[in-house]
């Protein structure tokens, strides 16, 4: 009987642990704390566990591309109209005018104004086979009053029901409800970029492409460019591969250089007007009677030790006070070649000797410029030039610190203030791929409108260089 009842205590223990073995836990424990595992021996009561050194990496999801600074994302899948007509919100597009509002002030000398007018026409006229024309209205009355029934309208100045209160610090555009077209940024240059996006999502013509449309039908929509950041940097394979942030009390002379000692202009570059204080590279601009080459006006530059080629550059930048174009010290911060003023070298940018890229040149006030510079470009000689102008944006570059920034890619030049993009430029027979010298200047000009006792100074809190992998070599 005794042997009857342990044998079939036995085999209902054996069932209950085959039961057991087919239920989960809801949260299994780690396999350290499985009966069976195979760890170490058990830690005594005197023999705290030890916590692994590292953890497992969790397991991530493919990362998403982050948004290109020049390009929103699209949110509308271009579709030919069967009957290949051209609306915006039911209106024919034959009945609209394109406008652009102009600055009246003087700073607007520094635009090109036909050049912008030629990069907007040139496109949608192609686009749609329509000789369009372009209206460039300065009467400060169209800020609030329609120029034309049916407006396509590139600015700033400018009030439509249904356009988003004015951001000039932003690049955006859209479809108001009403059917007004906007283009709003603080470059004048960049319209023509946004506007060759707009083509390409709503129309179906490649950017830059000049092929012809099979037609649109828009509706009320808005778009806006983001903004440039590190993460984005990162995710395309940038890398960091210098920084100063000008600590200490002088130069570092073991990556700078003092660069165009002596003469320059109606002055001098001197070692004595670079210093560095309180965080900041200071150059410095005035009338000396005891300069080291004679009693004169003195400036300041400086350029790195080692050249770089291609690559995201940024300085963060409070410039001089300048009250005159050509007649006051202009603060710059600019990258050159060694010979780009030579056709047979530059070769239109992509020779050995390079180009020349000002990232910054800063007029006072709220005006700064960024131009590239090539020779050798279909032929010609002289010098050919692409540049922007960056306006009316509420920035005191005198007062307040701004970054400007620089993407030299093999695809083209651009260039940012604070992280907007602020212009594009693919100037010459392709971008330099020769190594450059990057410069910050308080530049001197060939006349001056100030009086001696004046002192500019221009202050630089950092720079910054970053370049992927294969530029490095």
């Amino acid at each position: 009987m005794k042997r009857y009842l342990t044998l079939l205590i036995a085999a209902l223990m054996l069932l209950a642990m085959l039961a057991s073995c087919g239920e989960q836990p809801e949260n299994p424990p780690a396999s350290s704390e499985l009966p069976g595992s195979e760890s170490a021996e058990p830690a005594s009561e005197s023999e705290p566990v030890s916590e692994p050194d590292t953890e497992p990496e969790p397991a991530t999801e493919p990362e998403e591309p982050l948004p290109s600074p020049d390009k929103p994302v699209y949110e509308y899948e271009y579709a030919a109209p069967e009957d290949g007509s051209f609306t915006i919100c039911g209106i024919p597009l034959s009945e609209y005018s394109l406008v652009l509002y102009a600055p009246t002030s003087a700073e607007y000398n520094f635009i090109n104004r036909k050049h912008i007018t030629a990069r907007l026409k040139d496109p949608v006229n192609l686009a749609t086979g329509i000789e369009w024309d372009l209206k460039v209205v300065k009467n400060e009355k169209y800020n609030t009053e329609k120029w034309a029934e049916h407006e396509i309208l590139f600015g700033n100045n400018f009030q439509r029901d249904g356009i988003p209160e004015a951001d000039t610090r932003k690049n955006y555009y859209g479809v108001t409800a009403d059917g007004t077209v906007y283009f709003c940024s603080p470059s004048p240059m960049l319209y023509c970029h946004m506007w060759q996006l707009f083509l390409e999502e709503f129309f179906g013509v490649p950017y830059g492409s000049g092929e012809q449309s099979g037609g649109c039908a828009l509706t009320e929509c808005y778009r806006e460019l983001p903004g440039l950041d590190e993460a984005w940097l990162k995710q395309q394979g940038y890398e960091i591969v210098f920084t100063d942030e000008f600590d200490g009390d002088a130069l570092n002379l073991d990556v700078w250089d003092y660069r165009a000692s002596g003469s320059r202009r109606n002055g001098f570059n001197a070692a004595s007007q670079v210093s560095v204080k309180d965080g900041n590279l200071v150059l410095t601009g005035e009338y000396r009677t005891d300069g080291e080459y004679g009693e004169g006006w003195y400036g300041g530059m400086i350029a790195l030790k080692k050249w770089y080629s291609r690559g995201y550059f940024k300085a963060v930048i409070r410039c001089s006070e300048c009250i005159g174009t050509g007649s006051d010290f202009w603060s710059a911060f600019w990258v050159q070649g060694s010979d780009p003023y030579n056709p047979e070298s530059c070769q239109g940018g992509i020779g050995p000797g390079g180009c020349e890229i000002d990232v910054l040149e800063c007029w006072g006030g709220d005006v700064a410029t960024s131009t590239v510079y090539v020779s050798g470009y279909e032929g010609n000689t002289d010098l050919d030039s692409d540049s922007t102008c960056f306006v009316h944006t509420g920035n005191n570059y005198a007062e307040e610190y701004h970054s400007f920034e620089l993407i030299w890619d093999e695809d083209s030049y651009r260039f940012f203030v604070d992280g907007q993009l602020s212009f594009i430029t693919t100037i010459g027979y392709g971008t330099s791929s020769a190594v450059e010298q990057v410069i910050l200047s308080l530049e001197i000009p060939s006349s001056f409108s100030i009086q001696p006792g004046t002192v500019r100074e221009m202050k630089v809190e950092s720079l910054e260089i970053w370049q992927k992998p294969d530029a490095q070599e």
